[in-house]
């Protein structure tokens, strides 16, 4: 396991210019809730350690140096990845990397996107439009001179199993894996907003901003603990192309729904992603769960008559007879965008659609009752 190890920032004198040799010790690590990035002090920089999402060793970690652009780097450290900070020219190719430097006032340090015909945010569209972000990836395909062109010093991308596209790699930029989403915790996931903070010298900024995310979704948390409440259940997803994705029992959503005191119908179900299951074997489980969520992607309103249109076995769920379906309509309010650095925002909305005496001041953002046809 990545972070079982006894870990420390330290070189070998027999060789000093091996970078596994460089390692974290647990007590010198500055994040807190991550599990997937470590970051420490060394001399005048820092050490930022990535466990990718399908390594199972400490040798397929991946090591940057992150060392101040006014400074030599040290010889000890030639054989690490140097990312000189503060970084001011970023491509990020991913919306939960852009989103949060929106919100930080670093417009104009992000120079490209990818999938431009996705994006909700206003800001972000209207720089599209000016031609001060350049969308450098469509489809799945990385447009190799436009990416140059930015000039950029850095580039966030969501790393895969079969390696760094080779597009990527010609471009001779630095390139910085972002497996922000393998992150099985709502602040372990929204804490990577710290790392943007290494990288362009606002450490006290994302400090302050994560700080403020964690204090108030830990204390809805223990207001759900303190509680004697019932603990309704709840079912999560729909059908797709014959198969029903549930959430693993150790995932993201999973631990939310648990947080915000309710009974996952497959809370034991050991996975950390989601899981293929026939529409048979949830209605013989999960068929009489109290509440059911639902992420959509739809430009108007959703309905239950809509739901039972996709699949008529979906009036045989009580949730649906109920009209208590929870929906996230992806397509109207950000989700994908937002959500992962306002995991407070998302307990509390589903604190506030389960548990009705709780947090009635509450206006939902990402989450709601879908509300009964005609009504």
């Amino acid at each position: 396991m990545f972070f079982l190890l006894a870990l420390i920032v330290a070189f070998a004198c027999t060789n000093q210019h091996d970078s596994k040799k460089f390692k974290i010790l647990d007590e010198a690590n500055l994040m807190r809730y991550a599990s997937g990035v470590r970051i420490a002090k060394v001399d005048q920089g820092y050490l930022l350690q990535l466990k990718l999402p399908w390594s199972q060793s400490v040798q397929e970690q991946e090591l940057f140096l992150l060392w101040p652009d006014s400074l030599s780097v040290p010889s000890k450290f030639n054989q690490l990845t140097v990312i000189k900070t503060p970084v001011n020219k970023l491509i990020t190719l991913s919306s939960t990397q852009w989103s949060p430097l929106l919100k930080l006032g670093m417009t104009d340090r992000i120079l490209g996107i990818s999938e431009a015909g996705y994006v909700l945010d206003s800001t972000m569209r209207r720089l599209l439009v000016q031609g001060k972000v350049a969308e450098v990836a469509k489809n799945g395909q990385i447009d190799f001179e436009k990416l140059v062109s930015t000039e950029a010093e850095l580039v966030l991308y969501s790393p895969d199993p079969m390696g760094i596209p080779e597009t990527l790699k010609r471009t001779g930029i630095n390139l910085l894996p972002w497996p922000d989403y393998m992150e099985n915790s709502p602040l372990g996931r929204a804490e990577w907003l710290r790392v943007l903070g290494y990288l362009t010298g606002e450490q006290a900024a994302t400090d302050r901003w994560f700080d403020l995310v964690a204090a108030e979704y830990n204390q809805l948390k223990n207001l759900v603990d303190k509680q004697s409440l019932p603990k309704p259940t709840i079912i999560a997803e729909k059908a797709f192309n014959g198969q029903w994705y549930i959430p693993g029992g150790r995932s993201y959503l999973a631990k939310i729904f648990e947080d915000a005191g309710a009974d996952y119908i497959w809370k034991d179900e050991p996975s950390n992603g989601s899981i293929p299951l026939d529409i048979e074997t949830i209605i013989a489980k999960g068929s009489e769960a109290t509440f059911w969520r639902i992420s959509h992607a739809s430009k108007s309103d959703y309905s239950y008559a809509q739901l039972l249109q996709e699949n008529e076995l979906y009036g045989s769920f009580t949730a649906f007879q109920n009209r208590k379906v929870i929906l996230c309509n992806t397509l109207k309010n950000g989700y994908f965008e937002r959500s992962q650095y306002e995991p407070n925002v998302v307990l509390a909305d589903f604190i506030h659609i389960l548990h009705p005496d709780l947090l009635t001041d509450h206006q939902v953002v990402y989450h709601e009752l879908l509300m009964p046809d005609n009504e």
